[in-house]
């Protein structure tokens, strides 16, 4: 083809282009270049000021898995390939500055009877692209946002793909959802405001922007609450053909609301038993101490006038309310010294059959007749890390419930090794006392918590004994069966070792 009937490519029509163009002759010379061009392959010159034709093997390389593939696609295209997409995650390479950059771009060939005669190369730097994308995908997936289209004619939602791995659900072709199966995974409750809100935007009179909460069925079966928003986009005429929009999932957000309500929910109980165990505290500190007072002077008025046997009654009685007020007296400053996390702990390694058999002796000492208080131990000794006066306090306090709710049976204690977890040992209280009712067992360990309000007691042992056992790094639970008994239980980690 001569020159006369070449096309003539404007200079002004490619200069406006916003990618570069190449315009090469069969043998790869570049004729034409486009300001785009220029200015991404820092070319400064015009091309009538190169002293010899310019050569695209002098300008760039075609950097592709590490090779320059420049040279295969233009043999490619010299022996009759009609064009050449270059594919995704391939960059150009100028050879001025040795600058690399990604690109989207394609080779056209013109050819005239049969015959090659120009070759266009057009080419995008993606650059900005590509950081847009990966700056809003990272966006996205810290924040569980999910961008979703719904083609009207077609009543088909597109999603993105990570809303589907989200949920647990398997997509349609090309991560699709029809509406009626999306109507499905959307809780009863929450339907007629998807469908208000979509009746809106699919009437093309105004955009419904408020942001909607719902819940979606996920895979697994449960729920999760997400919100969404969306608008649409309108033809010529007005009418929408596509709505647009993202949805969230908030059910971590929704998770925090639920315990800050709870929690609220709490204090306010918290606030209330407290106020009625400070009104209480008078009462349980007046009545030990009313005896003791009381007795001490009956003894000390009519010592000479009392039998051996009454004397020795009024001291036993003396003796109980004066450990029930150290009892009292002793939950106060605990809950004090917790309050103002000055209570301290002091680890050092303890034999659990040693500090049971020293419980069992101090036990003995406070005899019940009708009531077995035993220590069951296995032939095995295990040693751990604790504080033996914090762990005393926690199964002499479990002790001493049972002695106040057992009127005939046993009350044992010992320990096992957890069949559950090979490094854990677990300590336990057992009695046949009344039980504990089901509706009171999620509260036991509630600070100023009575399950029975006539028994004395500031409501603070237990709580306080699930303070000292999440200190020393430990569980603590409650099996109960109202009028059969009930079984505390301490699992503590076991960093010691065992003995035989």
């Amino acid at each position: 083809m001569n020159i006369d009937k070449r096309i003539e490519y404007d200079k002004e029509l490619l200069n406006i282009l916003p990618d570069g163009v190449l315009v090469l002759n069969s043998d790869g010379e570049v004729t034409q270049i486009n300001q785009q061009a220029q200015t991404e392959l820092h070319i400064k010159s015009s091309l009538d000021k190169f002293a010899q034709p310019l050569q695209i093997e002098n300008i760039i390389n075609l950097i592709y898995h590490k090779e320059n593939i420049l040279p295969v696609v233009m043999e490619g295209l010299r022996k009759g390939e009609q064009g050449y997409t270059l594919p995704e995650h391939i960059d150009i390479q100028e050879k001025n500055d040795y600058t690399q950059f990604p690109v989207n771009g394609r080779f056209v060939t013109v050819r005239a009877d049969g015959k090659l005669t120009d070759i266009l190369f057009f080419f995008r730097n993606i650059t900005v692209e590509l950081t847009q994308e990966y700056i809003l995908n990272t966006a996205l997936q810290r924040t569980k946002i999910y961008p979703w289209y719904y083609d009207i004619a077609r009543s088909e939602f597109t999603l993105d793909y990570r809303y589907f791995e989200h949920l647990g659900i398997t997509p349609g072709i090309n991560n699709t959802l029809t509406m009626d199966k999306y109507v499905e995974m959307i809780h009863p409750d929450d339907r007629q405001a998807m469908a208000d809100a979509f009746i809106i935007q699919l009437s093309g009179i105004e955009t419904f922007e408020k942001v909607i909460p719902f819940r979606l069925h996920r895979g697994d079966g449960t729920w999760e609450w997400f919100e969404g928003q969306s608008t649409y986009i309108a033809n010529v005429s007005g009418h929408p053909y596509r709505l647009v929009g993202i949805c969230m999932s908030i059910q971590e957000y929704k998770d925090i609301e639920n315990t800050l309500i709870e929690a609220r929910k709490k204090a306010e109980e918290s606030d209330k038993l407290k106020t009625a165990f400070l009104a209480n505290m008078s009462h349980e500190i007046r009545t030990p101490l009313n005896a003791i007072v009381g007795f001490s002077d009956v003894i000390g008025s009519t010592y000479y006038e009392l039998s051996d046997e009454e004397r020795a009654d009024f001291v036993r009685l003396i003796s109980i309310n004066s450990e029930h007020l150290v009892r009292l007296i002793d939950d106060i400053l605990d809950l004090s010294k917790i309050e103002s996390n000055t209570i301290k702990f002091t680890f050092d390694s303890r034999s659990l059959k040693s500090l049971l058999n020293d419980i069992e002796k101090e036990q003995a000492m406070k005899p019940i007749p009708e009531i077995e208080i035993k220590a069951l131990l296995p032939d095995y000794d295990v040693y751990i890390m604790t504080d033996t006066t914090r762990l005393r306090q926690v199964i002499c306090n479990f002790i001493n419930n049972a002695r106040k709710f057992t009127e005939k049976g046993y009350i044992h204690f010992g320990f096992m090794m957890d069949e559950t977890k090979t490094d854990a040992v677990q300590i336990f209280v057992e009695d046949t006392g009344v039980g504990i009712p089901y509706e009171c067992q999620k509260d036991i360990f509630d600070r100023f918590y009575k399950v029975n309000t006539f028994k004395q007691g500031t409501g603070l042992g237990l709580s306080i004994c699930k303070t000292i056992v999440e200190h020393l790094q430990g569980e603590i639970s409650v099996v109960s069966e109202p009028g059969t008994g009930s079984r505390f239980t301490v699992t503590l980690p076991l960093s010691g070792q065992r003995e035989y």
